[in-house]
């Protein structure tokens, strides 16, 4: 943003504070007299050097010792602190006024490094035209600031995990989505967990008391947790289903050849999870309870308000969902 979105108020702040007299690569990140904000963004810089390069034209506005205006990045930092006294290139100088009618103003090389910069900057031809700042990622340069593709450059990537796309969909409820990750990555406290943490807790499932509490158990090998998944299996005219967990996830993907219907089942699913395991701290932490009959109903009605929202966002998809959750 500092170099690409000119008319930004903020830039133009943060231009006239703190880059009125030096180039941003020469400030020092530790000075207190920055705002914190600005300090964590000078942390950063390193990062954000793999992508910016400076195309030179006149010379003009690029610092000699400062900018990543060759392949070397900060020359400051290329050549060291003693560069600017070795050179006889002065801290602040820009580009063009090392350059003179006969060529460049610089010393004959005496290390490798000063040759490897003799070499490029060699192949350099100045013109009249304003210097140009290039943000590029991959070897491609961008004519704008992408946060999305940074991201996707700087993180750490792995494979798509399998069961992403029952998540992570388009008719997904939020708070739904997250707790059926947190499931799928065993992270929420059941009891048989709080039992491995050294907590001295009893193990009975809260929904049924006939077996230990578990992710696998309660989802839905559970008694309670069966007969609701059986009403919304049913709701959505589903004549047979797994109930063991991980034959659960192997089902879904395939659980209908209808994209629709297929959102729909995962809807349900979701939302079996998360009522369900909202039902169980009710009675952990309340020492309330409903029927199995009122979770599946609160389930879908929470649909049907989900379907109606989408409608009302004008997405087509809501009015076949709601086709599957109408009373």
């Amino acid at each position: 943003m500092l170099f690409f979105r000119a008319g930004s108020f903020w830039v133009a702040w943060i231009r006239s504070k703190y880059l009125s007299t030096s180039p941003l690569w020469a400030l020092n990140e530790k000075n207190v007299t920055y705002s914190w904000i600005f300090r964590k963004l000078l942390k950063l810089r390193p990062k954000a050097l793999q992508f910016f390069s400076i195309n030179i034209g006149n010379g003009d506005s690029t610092f000699f010792w400062w900018d990543p205006w060759t392949p070397f990045g900060s020359l400051y930092h290329f050549l060291g602190s003693d560069g600017p006294t070795r050179l006889g290139i002065p801290l602040f100088s820009t580009v063009a006024e090392v350059r003179t009618q006969n060529g460049w103003s610089l010393p004959h090389a005496r290390t490798e490094r000063q040759v490897l910069l003799h070499s490029f900057i060699s192949t350099i031809s100045m013109s009249s035209a304003n210097d140009t700042l290039v943000w590029a990622i991959d070897g491609l340069p961008h004519l704008s600031f992408s946060s999305k593709a940074v991201w996707n450059a700087v993180r750490i990537s792995h494979p798509k995990k399998s069961w992403a796309p029952l998540v992570w969909h388009k008719a997904a409820i939020p708070k739904h989505a997250l707790t059926s990750w947190l499931f799928i990555l065993n992270r929420n406290p059941t009891l048989d967990r709080l039992s491995t943490w050294g907590f001295d807790i009893e193990l009975d499932c809260l929904l049924c008391g006939l077996a230990h509490e578990s992710r696998n158990h309660l989802f839905f090998e559970c008694a309670f947790s069966t007969e609701v998944w059986r009403l919304i299996t049913h709701k959505l005219r589903i004549s047979s289903s797994p109930l063991l967990w991980d034959e659960i996830l192997l089902w879904l993907p395939t659980a209908s050849t209808s994209k629709h219907k297929k959102l729909a089942i995962l809807q349900g699913w979701q939302g079996a999870i998360y009522e369900l395991w909202r039902e169980r701290n009710r009675r952990f932490h309340d020492g309330l309870s409903v029927s199995p009959v009122t979770v599946a109903t609160l389930i879908i009605s929470t649909m049907n308000s989900k379907c109606i929202a989408m409608l009302q966002l004008g997405l087509k998809r809501g009015s076949s969902l709601l086709q599957y959750w109408l009373n």
